[in-house]
């Protein structure tokens, strides 16, 4: 090597060496890297953390909650579909469902596809080694009577995919509750969730209420908010005929109990409004109020158009 390549060899060497101190050199503050010129690895899929499933409620009532467990499918396995099929299922009532899967997944993910009348989705199951629960959506059950309905995975006969449990659970056919510009809140009939096994809303004109109230061990519940704590009216609006008045109802908020006789109003689509107490709601945010009858004297309990709220003061 002659005396000019070795000079332009360390020429070379010396500006890459410059150029890599140049480099590394902290930049001012005006001259940081703005994010968009970073790159950022892909995101990992580390088995639903911060998933948007919701998050069940731990006082989640038993009332009126239909499941179907390992032996009340039929199976089978074909070339493209493997096939869980429901049969045999007899709605007791009509109203609204949350569907519930519960599963277990020895897979990276699967995708699924279940059919209950009005609900068609598709979702992809994630890993779950020990039984895990996915809410499928909401189903309108129109009508009881036979109902069948069905989950279609891509072949598993390996085992590793198990239905555990499918869940219906009762959900409110009304809108969200808010209280009005003057503080009021109203609970109507078809806003509640029937935690019951026979009482269900009515939704036709001449009714829109809660009825089939047959069972003592029915309830109702709403979820409302409140923008403003403070002690609040309770009045419900009942109605009760046929010599089936006198039974104990209670109206229930956290720790909180009123209690008041239904009355004879001529009907059970003739409405009165009957004055049970106050309640004190402490703080903003999401509340709960239950109708809950402690007996039934004769045929029927009661039925309920709506509960209303009314600030004191």
């Amino acid at each position: 090597m002659n005396r000019f390549s070795i000079f332009t060899l360390l020429l070379s060497l010396g500006f890459n060496l410059w150029s890599f101190g140049q480099e590394t050199e902290a930049k001012p503050a005006s001259a940081q890297a703005s994010p968009e010129e970073f790159i950022f690895p892909e995101a990992v899929d580390i088995g639903g953390f911060g998933s948007d499933e919701p998050v069940e409620r731990e006082d989640l009532p038993m009332r009126g909650i239909i499941t179907f467990g390992e032996g009340d499918y039929s199976h089978s396995n074909g070339a493209h579909w493997e096939t869980f099929s429901w049969s045999k299922f007899k709605a007791k009532r009509w109203g609204r469902y949350q569907v519930r899967l519960t599963y277990t997944l020895k897979r990276a993910s699967l995708g699924m596809n279940f059919r209950l009348g009005d609900l068609s989705v598709k979702k992809s199951l994630v890993t779950a080694y020990r039984p895990s629960k996915t809410y499928l959506g909401t189903v309108y059950i129109a009508k009881p009577g036979p109902i069948p309905f069905s989950l279609l995975t891509p072949p598993t006969d390996d085992g590793t995919f198990t239905v555990e449990e499918i869940a219906l659970i009762p959900a409110p056919e009304g809108d969200k509750i808010m209280p009005s510009a003057e503080g009021h809140i109203t609970l109507l009939a078809k806003d509640a969730t029937t935690w019951s096994e026979n009482m269900r809303y009515e939704p036709k004109s001449e009714k829109n209420c809660l009825g089939y109230w047959t069972e003592p061990d029915d309830m109702a519940e709403w979820e409302f908010e409140v923008t403003k704590p403070g002690r609040y009216k309770v009045s419900i609006f009942h109605g009760c005929g046929g010599g089936n008045h006198g039974s104990e109802v209670a109206i229930k908020h956290g720790e909180q109990e009123l209690k008041f006789t239904t009355q004879d109003t001529g009907g059970f689509q003739k409405w009165k409004e009957v004055p049970v107490g106050e309640i004190d709601i402490k703080a903003p945010g999401v509340q709960r109020l239950i109708i809950d009858p402690e007996n039934k004297v004769k045929s029927a309990v009661l039925d309920v158009q709506k509960v209303v709220l009314t600030p004191v003061g």
